[in-house]
């Protein structure tokens, strides 16, 4: 009776080390399942999506301004809304909403006009970006369409990589896949063009 019993407690003691030892392997394995797991979802998620961006510090509804170089007006910009961010690494200024900016020569003449859906100025590079129904007119009514444009103020300088189209009086030139001019589109290039122009008879 007494064997009896001991081989009972032994086994019920196997029975309840085994019960313990269960417990400490699913413990251990759930820890390292969530850790492996938050481990990889940290390092798979994007910069873009882990880093907070910070809110604008300027914001401007209906806003207007002339910009002037060494006391001189050279433009005057309108936008709907506008947002500054001058606490980013790279300042710089958005037109969620659009903008038209005008540039003037000397005698305070309009040469040139760009418009389009979408802009952001960079401070430190003095570049515009223009995405979104981008229409540049210059003082001789010719006009540029394209999807984008990129404008260098101090080299006074405009290019794209993509599709352009230019009407110059009853010529229509359309351009892919480069192309590049000063400001008032007096001298321009492209890499690949296609167009219609129009010859008198003499």
């Amino acid at each position: 009776m007494k064997l009896q019993q001991y081989v009972f407690d032994r086994l019920v003691g196997k029975i309840q080390c085994c019960k313990n030892l269960n417990i400490v392997v699913l413990s251990l394995g759930a820890t390292m399942l969530i850790l492996s797991c938050s481990t990889k979802v940290a390092s798979d998620l994007p910069t873009d999506l882990i880093s907070v961006k910070k809110p604008p510090s300027v914001e401007a509804t209906d806003f207007q301004t002339f910009l002037t170089d060494s006391g001189v007006v050279r433009y005057f910009l309108k936008t709907p809304k506008l947002l500054i961010y001058d606490q980013e690494k790279e300042p710089y200024k958005e037109f969620p909403e659009g903008f038209h900016l005008q540039q003037f020569d000397g005698n305070k003449k309009i040469i040139s006009e760009l418009s389009a859906n979408y802009g952001k100025n960079f401070e430190i590079e003095d570049k515009w970006l223009a995405t979104g129904n981008v229409v540049l007119v210059n003082n001789k009514g010719d006009t540029l369409r394209s999807e984008e444009l990129i404008y260098l103020i101090k080299e006074e300088k405009i290019y794209t990589d993509k599709f352009v189209s230019i009407k110059k009086g009853n010529d229509v030139i359309d351009g892919s896949g480069g192309f590049e001019s000063d400001t008032q589109m007096t001298r321009w290039t492209f890499k690949k063009t296609r167009g219609q122009i129009y010859v008198e008879d003499k």
